[in-house]
């Protein structure tokens, strides 16, 4: 059974992740995830995919 991929409920205009988001970072082989709610965000193209 494979896992759907799932995207974010907002786009990056509405919150941008950085080093001043109030997100915990977490590296995540050769980008950043940050730790969002129950889950984690990563940036693709305009908008953020949950892991």
């Amino acid at each position: 059974m494979s896992t759907p991929e799932t995207h974010a409920e907002h786009t990056i205009d509405e919150h941008a992740h950085g080093d001043d988001c109030g997100h915990e970072k977490i590296e995540h082989g050769d980008h950043l995830d940050y730790v969002h709610g129950t889950h984690r965000h990563v940036l693709h193209g305009d908008q953020y995919d949950e892991h």
